[in-house]
């Protein structure tokens, strides 16, 4: 056993491992994990496709997003960042796939954040603005929570002409009649 141990020296062990567990417990609160681009198969439900949390209608501008030959018809929202790209309209735009769940593009000016959520998920058929990338992004597959994420309308019908693409390609996104 070893000699033993004054109160003198057993109180300073019991402070310094004290101060050790403290420092221990301050360094990994401050740790933040990675976020994750998560591909979900949840569906939407109808409150996660309207951005107004206020329950209030929320007013759609109907859009054409134009690839090659086809066309999908959309509505952005009127929110805040949606305005901002509305005010751009028209736009032809590089799209390139990021990811295998959604393709993306630059667009001149960022979007507005102001007043926009930190993060939402994003359901497949979203129309969305990733602030981090500074991208307007049209998702094809469902994308779980991620900080940056504001949706800001909707694609209706079949989405799947966004999906397999190798290389950019020209996209054209323009208020409809």
């Amino acid at each position: 056993m070893g000699r033993p141990l004054n109160e003198s020296t057993t109180a300073r062990r019991t402070a310094a491992l004290a101060l050790a567990a403290c420092m221990m417990l301050t360094a990994c609160s401050s740790i933040e994990p990675e976020p994750e681009l998560t591909a979900t198969t949840d569906a939407a439900t109808p409150t996660e496709t309207a951005p107004e949390p206020s329950g209030e209608a929320v007013t759609e501008i109907p859009i054409r997003i134009v690839i090659g030959d086809q066309t999908l018809d959309a509505k952005l929202w009127n929110n805040p960042a949606a305005q901002s790209l509305i005010d751009q309209l028209p736009l032809t735009l590089d799209f390139s796939d990021y990811g295998g769940q959604e393709v993306l593009a630059t667009p001149p000016q960022p979007l507005t954040m102001e007043g926009m959520p930190s993060g939402e998920s994003a359901p497949a058929g979203t129309i969305g603005w990733y602030a981090p990338g500074g991208v307007i992004v049209l998702y094809y597959t469902n994308v779980g929570h991620y900080n940056g994420i504001v949706r800001i309308g909707q694609m209706d019908g079949d989405v799947s002409i966004l999906t397999g693409w190798s290389g950019s390609r020209s996209v054209t996104i323009e208020q409809a009649d």
